[in-house]
């Protein structure tokens, strides 16, 4: 558990976080790009709703390590650990702003 590198997961949550925002945005602009009025003989796959669930699954999982790695106080991150977690903080807020944990139940 050592190994893993706080900055680099830290980056990956960020990049995440970006991913996530994208993703979103894209669906933003797919839905209101639909027109209820007009039938398709067909309907194209659209993957965003597996992506989506997929990154934040991903985000979860880092944000949990990084969480482990951080609270346990025999692993000696003295230095590093109030920064990295008010870091890691502020990106958890962000995408629990975004409200996907609804989504998802």
């Amino acid at each position: 558990m050592a190994e893993f590198d706080l900055e680099a997961g830290l980056r990956s949550v960020q990049q995440s976080l970006k991913q996530i925002r994208s993703l979103l945005a894209w669906e933003q602009l797919r839905q209101s790009e639909t027109r209820p009025t007009q039938q398709f003989s067909f309907q194209m796959y659209d993957p965003t709703e597996t992506d989506l669930r997929n990154e934040y699954s991903f985000f979860l999982s880092i944000s949990f390590q990084m969480h482990k790695i951080l609270n346990d106080n025999t692993i000696n991150l003295e230095a590093e650990r109030d920064s990295i977690k008010g870091q890691l903080i502020k990106i958890e807020q962000q995408v629990q702003d975004l409200n996907l944990h609804q989504r998802f139940l």
